[in-house]
C-alpha cells in the first residue's frame, strides 16, 4: 500500500454546540494551492467538505460547516520579504465568544481591508492571531467584526 508522509499538527477544534477538543490533523508535504507544504489555510480553505482528524485515538471525518474554529500554537512571523498588513480586530462569534487579535492580510494593497477578507468567497476560514495562538475561524460563525 502506497502512503504519502504527512505533517502532523496538534490543534484544538471547536465544533458547533460542542466543547473544544484536541485533534491531530495531517497536512500534505505539497500544497495543491501554491508552492511548498500545505498550510492550515490551504487545508481549511481547499475543496474538502470533510476533514480527516484524529481525537483521543479515534479517526473522524469532520464536516467543514460544523467547525467554529481551529486553534494551535501561534505561527511564526511570515517571510519578511512579504508585505503583510496587520489589523487589530475583535471577532464576536454567534455563541457570544469574542476573539481579539491581529488579522494578517497578505493581499494586494487595494484588497487589504478586513471587509475584503470577510467577503472573499474563496475562503471559508479567516486567520486571527492572539498573544499565543493562531485561530482559523469559520466565517459562518462570525456575528460581527470590530476593527480596532
Amino acid at each position: 500500500m502506497y502512503q504519502i508522509p504527512m505533517n502532523e499538527l496538534a490543534v484544538e477544534v471547536a465544533l458547533s454546540g460542542v466543547d473544544p477538543e484536541e485533534h491531530f490533523v495531517y497536512l500534505s508535504p505539497q500544497s495543491e494551492r501554491r508552492d511548498g507544504p500545505e498550510t492550515m489555510s490551504d487545508y481549511l480553505n481547499g475543496g474538502r467538505r470533510f476533514f480527516p482528524m484524529i481525537a483521543s485515538g479515534v479517526a473522524k471525518m469532520i464536516n467543514r460547516d460544523e467547525i467554529v474554529w481551529v486553534r494551535y500554537e501561534k505561527l511564526a512571523p511570515t517571510d519578511p520579504e512579504t508585505t503583510v498588513v496587520e489589523k487589530l480586530t475583535i471577532l464576536e462569534l454567534t455563541d457570544g465568544t469574542r476573539i481579539e487579535g491581529i488579522v494578517p492580510i497578505d493581499r494586494q494593497p487595494e484588497y487589504s481591508r478586513i471587509s475584503d477578507v470577510l467577503n472573499d468567497p474563496t475562503e471559508a476560514f479567516m486567520r486571527i492571531d492572539d498573544e499565543g495562538d493562531t485561530y482559523y475561524v469559520n466565517k459562518r460563525f462570525i456575528r460581527l467584526v470590530i476593527p480596532r
